[in-house]
């Protein structure tokens, strides 16, 4: 079989077949060409090929199809999506099934064009770039092949100047990959500026994101220039999307398809360039359905969607993260770096992780913290950790056992008072006061915060609990209805 590179060019217009031809044959390359997927099954049949050249849409077949059957009897071929602008979510599809890249008609860059088809003929190179850039990034992957087709798919989409949609539970590491996005696109050089949307009511939300005019409301003292302003060039990361009020939601459509809004109270529009990634842990297809969240909107931010799948659905992940906490906890305690036993082990494994990426980090921190011996046993891991292994009789429904009743307020005060002596300790050593500190502003800050986490903590014993909200207020110390208005509020007062 001769060493020339052989490409499979599968397009049911002519001219695109022609192109692809021209532009690898004075390159010396073999090309074979198909018009309809019937013809590239038979050409698959006949020749190995090196890259292949898909188009989505064809008149006998489906492109994913087309993907599934190259992969299954040619699996070292590498696959190039070709796709109009209207159908790149099923190109970002096709990446997490095992396709390289994708390319959107009209081919308008053809340097960048010939640099993507030498790639792919060198894919260990490509890899080995993608991996040193991960590992500068501090940016942990897995063994899951669920997340590393992900992160390939969002290593092609941060190339592209596109609306990205990231899904997840809470803690999965929606931001981190935000972030990884941004730092591998055109913008890095630009800011990553990160926004939660649930953290303000709608009147603040607005003049956080579009900024104000002076006078415009009671407080407005002076010009103040929003989020996306401050974000001209660079990267917006939209947490919680779904928290927008409908009258939000309308401002953010325009600024997608416009690029233009107005301050509150303003009269001139303010044009910008951003690149938009949002991120909910709720199904935005449902709230879409349920009229509370608008469909235009929705398909606008849905252009490359994204979903992380829940850390106990990648228990191979454990222990690669488990780790990688452990090391950069004692790296930043400046303490001995230790390891847990085989049966704490084996506890965090079984563990269901309803927190997330989120609460692994946490608990690992915690037990390195208080563990005292030369590895980190049992003993040392969270109550709520421990519990769940533990042999505990059959209650009835929204019954408590005694060991839950019992609060070890004390030694968990005493904890809690640790942690955020350490805090405190790191928070002042980083303020320069010469250079100014905005106190207002951070006492709002330290206030949002705080309801987070109260949130947070609301949130978590509700899972853990299972949705039973009489047994999560029991849990809490507080009374049903009280655990209602804060869930109805969302933040708690």
């Amino acid at each position: 079989m001769s060493d020339q590179a052989a490409f499979l060019i599968v397009d049911d217009e002519q001219e695109v077949c022609n192109f692809f031809s021209y532009l690898l044959n004075q390159k010396g390359y073999l090309v074979i060409t198909a018009t309809s997927g019937a013809e590239a099954s038979a050409r698959l049949k006949e020749q190995r090929f090196n890259t292949a050249l898909v188009d989505l849409k064809l008149p006998d077949a489906n492109g994913l199809d087309i993907l599934k059957e190259i992969k299954s009897v040619q699996p070292s071929c590498e696959v190039i999506i070709i796709t109009g602008y209207s159908t790149v979510k099923s190109a970002v599809e096709a990446i997490q099934l095992g396709a390289f890249d994708y390319v959107e008609k009209p081919f308008v860059d053809i340097e960048e064009m010939e640099k993507l088809l030498e790639r792919s003929l060198d894919v260990k190179a490509e890899t080995e770039a993608l991996s040193i850039a991960q590992q500068e990034l501090g940016f942990v992957i897995g063994r899951s092949q669920k997340m590393i087709n992900l992160v390939a798919a969002a290593q092609k989409i941060a190339k592209k100047n596109i609306t990205v949609l990231i899904q997840g539970e809470t803690g999965t590491g929606k931001e981190v990959l935000a972030r990884y996005i941004h730092s591998v696109s055109h913008r890095s050089e630009k800011p990553f500026l990160a926004f939660n949307c649930g953290a303000f009511t709608e009147t603040l939300l607005e003049s956080e994101l579009f900024g104000h005019e002076k006078g415009s409301f009671t407080g407005a003292t002076h010009k103040k220039k929003g989020i996306f302003e401050l974000a001209n060039r660079a990267t917006l990361f939209l947490d919680e999307i779904d928290s927008a009020s409908p009258a939000i939601q309308i401002k953010l459509l325009r600024v997608l398809e416009t690029g233009e809004f107005l301050r509150v109270g303003g009269e001139e529009m303010c044009k910008v360039d951003v690149r938009i990634i949002t991120a909910t842990n709720t199904d935005l297809t449902a709230k879409v359905a349920e009229n509370k969240f608008r469909e235009d909107l929705f398909y606008r931010l849905d252009v490359a969607s994204l979903q992380i799948p829940p850390l106990r659905q990648r228990v191979e992940d454990l222990e690669v993260f488990i780790d990688f906490f452990l090391q950069k906890e004692a790296a930043a305690k400046q303490i001995p770096l230790k390891k847990f036993d085989h049966k704490a082990l084996s506890i965090l494994k079984k563990h269901q992780w309803p927190g997330n990426i989120r609460e692994l980090s946490n608990t690992v921190a915690q037990a390195l913290l208080l563990s005292k011996g030369d590895q980190i046993g049992v003993e040392d891991l969270p109550a709520r950790i421990r519990a769940g292994q533990e042999e505990t009789p059959v209650l009835a429904p929204g019954e408590i056992s005694e060991q839950e009743t019992s609060l070890t307020s004390l030694s968990e005060g005493a904890k809690l008072a640790e942690i955020l002596d350490h805090f405190q300790e790191e928070l002042l050593e980083s303020i320069c006061f010469r250079e100014g500190f905005n106190f207002e502003s951070f006492n709002s800050d330290i206030s949002a915060w705080r309801d987070n986490l109260l949130a947070a903590i609301i949130e978590g014993a509700v899972e853990d609990t299972y949705g039973n909200q009489s047994r999560a207020a029991k849990l809490l110390g507080i009374t049903p209805r009280a655990l209602r208005y804060h869930l109805k509020k969302g933040l708690p007062g």
